[in-house]
């Protein structure tokens, strides 16, 4: 859903026309259905009322609203007949059919009647079954889906109702801080983190820190760890989650995110990761490709689904923490030295930020824009997204327009082919320069890959096309959750099977987060919840592997290492327009004041951050922390807090620290707080998360 664009005109079961104007300032609990649904909808609003009860005193910050997808017999009558014996709690709204259209497109929600001979009314409306809990300015807070018990709901409410959203405290910090109309800073960084995305930065976090050679988790069934799920997609995928998550829901906490980065840029400077190049560079394959000698330098020419990667990780670094390292002259070491064959000294490759961005960008232009080629003759469309992001970086951080003149050509060169899409709306994949043909598409996963990224530079474009390939490649189940179709054809090896279709679910689950889609994002998480083996490994939220792509009713059911900690943590951690924004309006030295505001610096990896943002308008920095497991603790150094005033540090409501513009005057006792250069460095002790404000007075 566009929470920008929430709104809608309706009649409330007492025949009052009503807005989102008239709820304005409350919680609300959104259900769609119609009286005369049989099972669903009496299910949800039983649950719904139950939680609503147990709820006590928190149920009167919240409106419950049940919006009719059958306006042609849910009269405001009908509603207040249907609701007043099922769910009296409830608010029934209905309309006009354009109406009701239209709350159903601001939602996103599916509903489509149906004829049936078996039903008493001669009709069914199958719909979708989540339940929209919106904060006070019509944000989206959370999305519940049906098959949660009553006390999960409950726990999910009062989650939500604990932001406090809709109060304003006595502070002057809380009376702008809750107020998101009054501020500057993204939505998406007011509101908690929840327990599976926070789970989903820690398993990156876990394997990140795996020692060199241990690619534990992360191995594939395709035969050498080959195809679109080897490491080095696997690395840049969780690279850019963690990037999104960062950039737009944890903005104060760089020390939770840059020593995993860096980990992950180390990690795809490692042989396991490049070295597969001496191969596939000498082409041949399934495109019989013109062969040549072996290039074991994973840079100099093709290979673009290697080097824009490594490109856009290294400014993204550059971009996210102000931190230069990697321009320094050989910063990016590529080095394997066998012992038994070869030369002697091995192969050792050095680069940097710029002198790589340099050889991509010649690349580039070398193909006449139309793109770098991945495996020789062969430029496919999807990886030469990456490289347009990294030119955006790199323009932001050294001037210039690069990404400007390179996404122009870029247009025109696929002009030749046709366009970026074919005429059934799906992207072309590649083309074979050898033979000058294009590639169609080989399924939902690679369009949903494609479109995912090209979204960063080309939004409207992306828009366009986007519903339509959607409604071809979703599947949805009688338990309100969604999967996809895939395509296999008879003679695919269960290699190429594994090489190819290692994403499917989670590139189109994706893509739906990035779209800010949240009806078929939440959908598509539910399934996999469901039936992709979901499990807590060292506090990180991963997938067990499976290598069979359906089951026996012939569902989805592929859940391979890429899927698991790259795909699944992106969509769950990304937000709408997540890719486009960062693209549109980077953090830079251009605009260094995100560098200079207080933050958590360094977080000890003990520390799970649920919450981190600094609100400039009241001078506030609020973080929300716990440890990750019973009976360990770490510690926290919050920067930049000295010479700004008088200040104090407040735990769940109780100061526990204050001073001045020079020094700590004073603290609880018990917390351990010290003076940390221009910082406060103390540490954490407690699983339960713990609410911290931190604020200026003078």
């Amino acid at each position: 859903m566009d929470t920008a664009s929430f709104s809608f005109s309706l009649v409330d079961h007492h025949g009052r026309s009503v807005s989102e104007a008239d709820y304005h300032g409350k919680y609300l609990a959104v259900f769609f259905g119609f009286t005369r649904c049989k099972l669903v909808c009496p299910h949800n609003l039983e649950r719904l009322t139950a939680a609503l009860n147990q709820l006590g005193r928190g149920a009167d910050r919240i409106t419950p609203l049940y919006i009719s997808v059958d306006p042609a017999h849910d009269s405001p009558e009908a509603m207040k007949q249907f609701l007043s014996t099922t769910a009296p709690a409830f608010t029934g709204l209905t309309g006009t059919a354009d109406q009701v259209e239209a709350v159903k497109k601001t939602f996103r929600v599916f509903a489509e009647r149906k004829e049936s001979a078996n039903s008493p009314e001669g009709y069914i409306i199958p719909h979708t079954a989540f339940t929209y809990i919106l904060g006070p300015s019509g944000q989206l807070v959370d999305h519940l889906s049906d098959g949660l018990e009553v006390g999960d709901v409950v726990a999910r409410i009062q989650k939500a109702l604990a932001q406090d959203l809709d109060r304003a405290r006595t502070s002057n910090h809380n009376k702008k801080a809750n107020n998101p109309e009054s501020m500057t800073v993204k939505l998406e960084s007011l509101g908690l983190l929840d327990k599976e995305q926070v789970a989903s930065i820690r398993h990156i976090g876990n394997l990140a820190r795996q020692l060199k050679g241990d690619w534990s988790n992360m191995m594939g069934p395709s035969d050498l760890h080959d195809g679109f799920g080897a490491y080095r997609f696997q690395l840049s995928y969780a690279a850019y989650a963690l990037a999104l998550a960062h950039f737009h829901r944890l903005p104060a906490a760089p020390g939770l995110f840059k020593p995993t980065l860096e980990r992950i840029i180390k990690k795809m400077c490692e042989p396991d990761v490049w070295f597969y190049w001496r191969d596939a560079s000498t082409g041949g394959g399934s495109f019989r490709t013109p062969r040549s000698q072996p290039n074991a330098n994973p840079i100099e020419k093709d290979n673009i689904m290697y080097s824009a990667y490594l490109q856009t990780l290294v400014l993204l670094y550059n971009s996210l923490f102000n931190d230069n390292r990697y321009t320094k002259s050989g910063a990016l070491v590529l080095e394997y030295e066998p012992y038994f064959w070869g030369d002697t000294d091995g192969f050792r490759f050095e680069y940097d930020q710029n002198s790589l961005n340099d050889r991509v960008y010649w690349n580039m232009v070398e193909s006449g824009y139309l793109g770098v080629a991945c495996e020789p003759w062969c430029v496919f469309q999807i990886c030469n997204q990456p490289p347009i992001i990294g030119f955006r970086l790199h323009d932001e951080l050294n001037g210039g327009d690069t990404a400007g003149e390179v996404t122009r050509g870029y247009v025109k060169a696929w002009e030749k082919y046709g366009g970026s899409v074919d005429s059934n709306g799906d992207y072309r994949c590649l083309v074979a320069k050898h033979i000058d043909q294009v590639i169609p598409s080989p399924g939902a996963g690679m369009d949903a890959w494609c479109a995912t990224l090209m979204h960063s530079w080309n939004p409207e474009f992306v828009n366009r096309h986007y519903e339509a390939q959607l409604k071809k490649c979703l599947i949805r189940h009688g338990d309100g959750t969604l999967s996809v179709k895939v395509n296999s054809a008879r003679a695919m090896s269960a290699n190429l099977s594994s090489l190819l279709q290692s994403g499917d679910f989670g590139w189109v689950a994706a893509l739906a987060s990035e779209m800010g889609d949240d009806e078929s994002l939440s959908g598509l998480l539910a399934y996999a919840d469901k039936n992709l083996s979901p499990r807590i490994q060292n506090g990180g939220l991963t997938y067990a592997r499976s290598d069979d792509l359906v089951d026996d009713n012939g569902n989805y059911a592929r859940s391979s290492p890429i899927q698991a900690n790259a795909l699944l943590p992106l969509a769950r951690l990304n937000v709408l327009n997540g890719f486009q924004r960062l693209y549109a309006n980077p953090w830079s030295p251009k605009n260094s004041q995100h560098y200079q505001e207080p933050a958590l610096t360094d977080v000890d990896f003990a520390i799970d951050v649920y919450r981190a943002v600094y609100v400039a308008k009241s001078r506030t920095l609020v973080f929300d922390l716990a440890v990750w497991e019973a009976n360990s603790s770490g510690h926290v150094v919050v920067s930049r807090v000295f010479e700004r005033g008088n200040w104090a540090l407040s735990r769940n409501g109780k100061r526990i620290a204050w001073g001045d513009s020079w020094r700590l005057e004073g603290s609880d006792t018990t917390v351990g707080i010290t003076q940390n250069g221009m910082g406060l460095r103390f540490d954490i002790r407690e699983t339960d998360v713990t609410s911290y404000i931190l604020e200026w007075f003078s």
